[in-house]
């Protein structure tokens, strides 16, 4: 019976996918003269170049600060305050990029808090904090704490046993590090320094707010100028191109060797560290977690500060700001629920067709293949498309939404799939015996999954709140959200007001975050098969 679903949502997924490309394929003119010289232009190679460079560092460094902090928390994940951090951690993966320039840019400024308050003597003068050393605190500030998640996850999965091992065998501190713990981060460093160098090739707002000039610019900012600044469709297009192709490579690997559950779902388990009581060890532990919370969460506690410090009556009240803060929660709430809704109804499908493995497969593929592509390049192809609608507000609310939610339709899958397909399996006798329609079945077994669905919308709506990539290719004077009327009001030095709607945008995240992380969702299956 539900079969006949199976091509309409296939065909829903190649519409959503190639209608973009449409809009691009239609500006593009082929001339194989203007092509060569294009690509013989050493500017182009330098953009490569640099995005490959900035990622490069970026993940690296990210990856190193990582391992001795999610090694520092792993001994004393039992310690409630060290579930706290590690939660924060996970935040950062939600934490709207645009925050974190602001924070950067009043941490490390010319006026910032280093150099007002402690520059004793010239010692940290910092001249300015554009171009590439701005672009690499953002990135590492942002990305570092991701990563000490993921991390700790795979600590976390260490067997009980093994610590008992260890104990009996009497392993010193560096030798339970190198002969048990090491080894499992190893397992997945490749797999996160993938997924980081992914996320800083792809980055956006904090290369376009931080670069600081033409010469650092990345393939995403160049196809985004190109295309809304000199209206050169054609340059945009090419830079896609090589875009994708440059992304296929990371984002497989990234993507497609991490389950959902490593990061969207993490249950602690309550192992004893045969180390964790060595007074040494935890003084070293507490140096350690205090010297990275310091490095790491310091834009957590500007943004907070800056904000409580802002003028409330001046800024709460101002009409930019609510109709701003409006656009915001409608677009995050649709984009939440239709996420949400499809999610579920795309994880129901592929689980329902369970036996029919090269369907099951093509309905993967086509959903993760979203991943592939950048958001800058879909919101180009939809630019393009749609141009002549665009001047309606409506109009626009409808493309964002769309293009919000298409992009975040595959992590919807991932967190939902899992536990979805566990319980639909466990249960599936229960069903065959007394005879359940498939339609009262799912009914049965919604409140089962219903914290991953309350966990999708959260995820979902946290993220479109703070999205600044997408917004930036159709706000205007009369449109726009939190996040772009954050960019203007840095972009024009009013920072007295940014650091109002900085820190609305901040709170208002994580309450969302921590709401559904620590009290609603639980992060594991409910059965496993």
């Amino acid at each position: 019976m539900y079969n006949k679903f199976n091509y309409p949502v296939l065909s829903f997924f190649g519409l959503i996918l190639f209608l973009p490309f449409i809009g691009i394929f239609s500006k593009l003119n082929f001339n194989i003269d203007s092509l060569l010289n294009f690509l013989s232009n050493k500017y182009i190679y330098r953009i490569i170049f640099f995005s490959f460079y900035q990622a490069f560092i970026s993940a690296f460094i990210s990856c190193i600060i990582a391992i001795p902090f999610a090694l520092a928390l792993n001994r004393h994940k039992n310690n409630k305050i060290i579930k706290v951090i590690i939660s924060l951690c996970g935040f950062s993966f939600v934490l709207p990029s645009i925050l974190i320039v602001y924070a950067v840019i009043k941490i490390y400024g010319y006026n910032g808090l280093l150099n007002s308050y402690f520059n004793f003597y010239n010692f940290f003068q910092i001249d300015t904090i554009y171009g590439l050393t701005g672009i690499l605190f953002a990135h590492i500030i942002l990305n570092a704490p991701f990563a000490t998640r993921l991390f700790v996850q795979n600590l976390n999965n260490i067997p009980h046993k093994y610590y008992e091992i260890s104990k009996t065998l009497n392993l010193s501190f560096m030798g339970n590090i190198i002969k048990l713990e090491y080894p499992i981060i190893r397992q997945n460093l490749f797999t996160v320094f993938s997924i980081i160098f992914s996320l800083c090739f792809l980055s956006f707002a904090i290369v376009m707010a931080l670069g600081g000039s033409p010469q650092n610019s990345t393939l995403e900012v160049a196809i985004y100028q190109y295309a809304l600044f000199e209206l050169n469709f054609q340059k945009a297009i090419i830079l896609s191109f090589i875009q994708i192709f440059i992304c296929l490579v990371f984002v497989f690997v990234g993507f497609f060797n991490i389950k959902g559950s490593n990061f969207f779902e993490i249950e602690i388990k309550f192992n004893i560290h045969p180390h964790k009581d060595i007074l040494l060890v935890k003084l070293f532990d507490i140096l350690i977690i205090i010297f990275f919370i310091l490095l790491l969460f310091s834009p957590i506690s500007v943004l907070i500060y800056d904000f409580i410090s802002s003028n409330f009556s001046k800024n709460l009240f101002n009409l930019n700001f609510l109709k701003s803060f409006f656009n915001s929660i409608i677009i995050s709430l649709i984009t939440g629920i239709l996420v949400s809704v499809f999610g579920l109804l795309v994880s129901c499908l592929i689980v329902i067709n369970h036996k029919k493995i090269m369907f099951q497969q093509i309905l993967f593929l086509s959903s993760s293949m979203i991943l592939i592509v950048s958001p800058i390049i879909f919101s180009l192809g939809y630019f393009i498309i749609l141009q002549k609608l665009l001047h309606l507000t409506w109009f626009k609310f409808f493309v964002v939404v769309l293009i919000n939610s298409i992009f975040l339709l595959p992590f919807a899958i991932l967190i939902l799939f899992n536990n979805l397909k566990n319980v639909y399996l466990t249960f599936e006798d229960f069903k065959d015996t007394y005879r359940l329609k498939l339609i009262n079945y799912i009914k049965i077994l919604f409140p089962l999954i219903k914290k991953n669905f309350l966990y999708v919308f959260s995820f979902s709506t946290v993220i479109t709140f703070g999205d600044f990539t997408i917004i930036s290719f159709f706000r205007s004077k009369n449109f726009d959200t939190l996040p772009s009327y954050l960019y203007k009001l840095i972009s024009v030095y009013r920072f007295n007001e940014a650091s109002f709607v900085a820190g609305i945008i901040l709170i208002i995240s994580l309450l969302i975050y921590f709401t559904i992380d620590n009290l609603i969702y639980q992060g594991k299956p409910v059965s496993k098969t």
